[in-house]
This record gives structure tokens, C-alpha cells and sequence, in this order.
């Protein structure tokens, strides 16, 4: 199975390519190219040749609008229960804060929640940001990690309330796409340092600043989150922070520069 994105006016369209009928066989696709290394293999395919991959048995299987930018990779899932039965479903997030699970054989869309809080909106790339690297709108960028073992789906989710930037880490029921473990959590950190943006000797996470592009790793019951920029516009750090997969407490943080 080929993933695939492609950006049109005011929405995205998934794109899903592959061979008719055999999406059933295909394994699950739960973080960000496959694998913790970020290989993108898939070791266990055993249908897909040169010669089967052509234009008459590999091509679009179907089209689903969305109301944003996916700039993450959508997840799979096989044998979930949602929708009053089993089907295979398709993870898919947008610039516009927005989960969607997706039959990934015949495009039905189960489930859409937004992850804008109560009266906020998204990030305007022009006037939050003055950056272009993410247009019109900054959401969820990072690709998300899933724990098939308790059905979770963790991503992490940029906005606006009350004129101020916020960033949470939500923890969703795959099936449901409602949250889980007393989440979300506002990502907040402060660090010891003499930086160029430190003061009385501490630098604290600028959630305005700092771009949550990287793909979360879950490992070992922890879910790994990284950031660094947009446009390279200060004050910025890059950041990596640890939180708990079961209980969404962050466990550890770590500046790159603090003293820079």
C-alpha cells in the first residue's frame, strides 16, 4: 500500500494507491516510516512486484476532502472495531487541527474530531507566525504514533485561545477518536540556561516558536516528542521531551542550547 498526499484550494485529498483487494494483507503502519529507525521498509511484503505495479493493477483506489493541509503521514490500522465493525482504517491529521479515521478500503470516513479548544482557532501562518514554511495554517504537523496494544493514537496539536499559542499533547482512542488518560496536556518546560531569550537564569518552551514538525516515537512506554523552528525566527530552541504513554506525565526534557 502507497500513501500519498496532494494539497488543492481550501482542502487536501488522500490519495491511497495499491492493487485491488489487497489491502487486507497488508501489515500495520503505525509510525512514521514503518520502523523506529525510519527505514520505510516494509520486510514483510510479498505481493508487490515490478511487474504487478503498472497502470492496470496499481493506481488511486479513492478520494477523501479533508478541511486542511496533511503534511503528516497517515497511520493504519487493521481489525479495528469502530463503526459497528471490524475494518481496516486509515489515521489522517490536517494543518487545521483535525483527526480523521478513514476506511482504508473504501474511503468512508468513521470518525472526525477538531482539537481546537473551546473557543480557540488555528495558528495563521501570516499573522501568528510571519512564517510561510507552513501555509495558510499551522495544526498538526508532526506525524502522530499509535500503541496498537491499547489502541492509542498520540499527536500533538498547535492553536489559538484567548490570543495566546498553546500546544497539547492529546492521547486518543483509536475507535472513538475521544481522549484518553485525562489528556490532552499543555506541553510546557523550563530549562536551566543563560540563553539569548533566558531569564533569571531559566528558558522556558516558547509554544509560538518552536515548529512541531518531527514524527512522535513511542519506545519503551514513552512518547517522544522533538521541535525546533519556523523560518528560523526567534526565539527558538530546539527541545525534546519524554511523557509517560500511560499517564501523559512528562518524564524528562532536554534544551539543545540553553546557553545559546
Amino acid at each position: 500500500m502507497r500513501i500519498g498526499t496532494q494539497r488543492a484550494p481550501a482542502l487536501v485529498v488522500v490519495l491511497i494507491c495499491g492493487i485491488s483487494g489487497l489491502l487486507h494483507a497488508q501489515v500495520n503502519v503505525t509510525t512514521y516510516h514503518n520502523d523506529i529507525a525510519r527505514t520505510g521498509q516494509n520486510t514483510q511484503e510479498t505481493i508487490l512486484t515490478p511487474a504487478n505495479v503498472n497502470s492496470s493493477q496499481f493506481g488511486k483506489f479513492f478520494s477523501v476532502p479533508v478541511d486542511g493541509a496533511v503534511y503528516a503521514q497517515p497511520l493504519y490500522l487493521s481489525a479495528v472495531s469502530i463503526a459497528g465493525g471490524t475494518h481496516n482504517v486509515l489515521y489522517v491529521v490536517t494543518e487545521h487541527d483535525s483527526v480523521y479515521a478513514i476506511d482504508a478500503d473504501f474511503g468512508t470516513v468513521y470518525r472526525q474530531v477538531t482539537l481546537i479548544p473551546a473557543g480557540g482557532n488555528t495558528v495563521s501562518s501570516a499573522s501568528n507566525l510571519n512564517c510561510g514554511d507552513l501555509v495558510p495554517e499551522v495544526g498538526i504537523t508532526g506525524t502522530p504514533v499509535i500503541d496498537p496494544t491499547t489502541g492509542t493514537l498520540y499527536v500533538v496539536a498547535k492553536s489559538v485561545v484567548s490570543g495566546s499559542i498553546v500546544q497539547y499533547l492529546h492521547a486518543l482512542d483509536v475507535a472513538t477518536l475521544v481522549e484518553k488518560l485525562n489528556g490532552p496536556v499543555a506541553i510546557q518546560a523550563t530549562v536551566s540556561g543563560t540563553g539569548y531569550d533566558s531569564s533569571g537564569g531559566s528558558v522556558i518552551f516558547n509554544a509560538t516558536q518552536e515548529n512541531q514538525r518531527a514524527a512522535l516515537l513511542l519506545e519503551n512506554g514513552h512518547v517522544v516528542i522533538g521541535w525546533s523552528a519556523h523560518c528560523d525566527h526567534a526565539p527558538w530552541h530546539g527541545w525534546v521531551m519524554s511523557y509517560n504513554a500511560s499517564t501523559l506525565a512528562q518524564e524528562a526534557v532536554f534544551n539543545v542550547s540553553p546557553n545559546g
